[in-house]
C-alpha cells in the first residue's frame, strides 16, 4: 500500500471513529434530556431555551487559545450551572423563579442573543484574534525601579500590620467580618489603596529575585515559596482568594516570558494546581476552617442557614461560578413600570470608590445601593448592603435595562480582541497582557467597583510599571529584537 492510500485509509478510519463518537454523544445527551423531562426536574421550555444557549456558545469559533477558554467558560456560566441549579433547587439567599416563569425564560433569551452578539462581533475581529506566542526572553533584568517598587509594597503590607495591631488582630477581625457575614463591618476601610499595594508585593519580591543576572535553584525555590507567604500576609489572611490564586497565575507567566518557557503540559498542570489551591481555599474564604471536614457541609449550613444539596460545593458553583439567580430577580424587579434605572449612576460610584474617603466624604455610593433596594425583600439578611454581586451584565441590566444586558457583552469581547496586541510589538508588556488576561471572563463575576479595584491593584500598581521595571544588556541581539513581534 502507498503512503497516499495509507493517509486516506487513517484519515477515513478517524473520521469513521468521530462520527461515531458525535452519534453516541448526541445518543446519550438526547436520552438524559427525555429522562429528565419525563421525570419532571426540568420544564420542556427550559431545556429547549438551554439547549439553544448551548447551540450558540459552542458556534462561537476558537479563534486563539484565549478564545477557545472563554468558550468553554461562557458554556459553563450560561449553559450549565443555571441548569444544574434549577434542577436540584439550590437557594443560595434568594428564592429560585419556577423554571417557566417570565424572568426565567427572558433570562435566557438575553443570553443566548448577548452570547450571538459575541460570535458576530468575534468573526468580524478575526484577522485581529490570530493565534500568536511570543519567545522566551531571557535577557530581561529587573531594573532599579522594580527593587524600588518591591521596597515600596512591602513598606504598605508592614504599614497595614502596624495600623490594625499586628497579624493575630488582623485574624480576629476577619473573624468579626465573618460572623458580621457582609460589608456593615469592614476592619479594612480606608486602607484601599494601600491594602492593593500591599497585595502586589509577592509579585515584586519575585521579579527582583528571578529576573536577576544570577540566579540558581535556590533563589527560584524562594521566589515561588514567598509567593505563597506574602500571599498569605497580603490577602489570604483577610479571606481574599483571589490575592492567592491571581499572584501564583501572574508568577507563572512571567516565568515563562522572561525566565523559562513552560510547555503547554506543564501549563495545564500548573493550572490545575492553582484551580485545586482556590477550591482548597473556600473553607477559608466561608470562615469554616479545616477542622472537622467530614463535617464541612453540616457547618457550613448552619453557620449561612442554607439547605442545598451539596453544601459549600453549591455555593461556589451557584453563587461564586453563577449569576443566574440574581440576575432573574433584577430581571423581574426593573420590568415593574415603577422602576427607575439608574442610567450609569452606578459605574460614576465605581470610579469614586477609589478616592480615599479622607479627600472625598460624600462621594456617591457603588452599585451596592441599587442591588441592595433589588434583592432587600427576597435576600435572607439582615445587612443594609448585599454582598451578592451580579456580574457587570446584571450591572448594565439594572442601569440601562435589557438592551444593556446584551450590549454589555460587546465589552469582553473588546477586551478580547485589545488583550491579543498586548505584548505583541514588545516584551515590556508581558506582565500586563498576563493582569488583563483575566478580565473578559471576571466581567461576568464581578461588578463594576471590584473592576476598578482589581485595575487599580494588578493594572496600575504591576502590569504597567513593570513595563518600565526591566532593563536589557546593552549591544544585545536580544535587545534590538525585542521591538520586534
Amino acid at each position: 500500500m502507498s503512503t497516499i492510500e495509507h493517509r486516506s485509509s487513517r484519515r477515513a478510519y478517524s473520521g469513521n471513529l468521530k462520527a461515531v463518537g458525535l452519534t453516541l454523544a448526541i445518543g446519550l445527551f438526547s436520552a438524559v434530556v427525555l429522562s429528565v423531562i419525563y421525570s419532571q426536574l426540568a420544564h420542556a421550555l427550559t431545556i429547549i431555551l438551554n439547549g439553544m444557549l448551548i447551540a450558540t456558545t459552542l458556534a462561537i469559533s476558537p479563534r486563539n487559545q484565549t478564545v477557545r477558554w472563554f468558550r468553554l467558560f461562557l458554556l459553563f456560566f450560561f449553559g450549565i450551572f443555571p441548569l444544574w441549579q434549577l434542577l436540584v433547587g439550590d437557594e443560595i439567599y434568594l428564592k429560585l423563579f419556577p423554571q417557566d416563569s417570565a424572568p426565567v425564560v427572558m433570562w435566557y433569551l438575553l443570553s443566548i442573543a448577548g452570547i450571538a452578539l459575541t460570535k458576530v462581533i468575534l468573526d468580524s475581529n478575526s484577522e485581529k484574534l490570530a493565534e500568536w506566542s511570543a519567545p522566551t526572553d531571557t535577557t530581561a533584568r529587573a531594573s532599579g525601579f522594580a527593587y524600588l517598587m518591591a521596597a515600596l509594597s512591602l513598606c504598605a503590607l508592614v504599614f497595614m500590620y502596624a495600623k490594625l495591631g499586628g497579624y493575630s488582630h488582623v485574624v480576629q477581625l476577619y473573624d468579626t467580618r465573618v460572623e458580621s457575614n457582609g460589608t456593615d463591618y469592614d476592619p479594612f476601610k480606608g486602607l484601599g489603596v494601600i491594602q492593593a499595594l500591599a497585595n502586589t508585593s509577592p509579585l515584586w519580591v519575585f521579579v527582583c529575585l528571578t529576573l536577576r543576572r544570577r540566579r540558581n535553584t535556590l533563589s527560584t525555590v524562594l521566589a515561588f515559596a514567598q509567593l505563597g507567604a506574602l500571599g498569605w500576609l497580603s490577602a489570604g489572611v483577610a479571606g481574599s482568594r483571589q490575592g492567592i490564586v491571581f499572584v501564583l497565575v501572574f508568577a507563572l507567566f512571567i516565568y515563562h516570558g522572561f525566565v523559562r518557557p513552560i510547555s503547554a503540559r506543564k501549563a495545564r498542570t500548573f493550572g490545575l494546581g492553582v484551580a485545586l489551591i482556590g477550591m482548597l481555599l473556600i473553607p477559608l474564604k466561608l470562615g469554616l476552617g479545616y477542622s472537622d471536614l467530614a463535617k464541612l457541609p453540616q457547618r457550613f449550613a448552619e453557620q449561612r442557614d442554607l439547605d442545598v444539596s451539596m453544601g459549600p460545593l453549591s455555593a461556589f458553583l451557584f453563587r461564586d461560578l453563577s449569576r443566574f439567580d440574581v440576575q432573574a430577580v433584577a430581571i423581574n424587579e426593573i420590568e415593574k413600570p415603577s422602576y427607575q434605572l439608574a442610567m450609569g449612576r452606578s459605574f460614576a460610584g465605581a470610579l469614586a470608590s477609589i478616592v480615599p474617603t479622607a479627600l472625598w466624604h460624600d462621594k456617591p455610593d457603588t452599585f451596592a445601593e441599587e442591588k441592595s433596594d433589588i434583592v432587600k425583600a427576597l435576600e435572607r439578611g439582615t445587612m443594609d448592603k448585599t454582598t451578592l454581586l451580579f456580574g457587570m451584565p446584571g450591572e448594565f441590566l439594572v442601569n440601562f435595562g435589557l438592551v444593556g444586558f446584551v450590549v454589555a457583552f460587546a465589552i469582553p469581547v473588546w477586551l478580547l480582541v485589545a488583550l491579543n496586541r498586548i505584548g505583541s510589538r514588545s516584551r515590556r508588556w508581558t506582565a500586563l497582557r498576563a493582569v488583563v488576561w483575566p478580565l473578559p471572563f471576571l466581567f461576568f463575576l464581578f461588578d463594576s467597583n471590584v473592576i476598578v479595584y482589581y485595575v487599580v491593584r494588578w493594572v496600575l500598581l504591576f502590569g504597567v510599571p513593570m513595563a518600565f521595571a526591566l532593563k536589557w544588556p546593552a549591544r544585545s541581539t536580544s535587545t534590538r529584537s525585542v521591538g520586534t513581534r
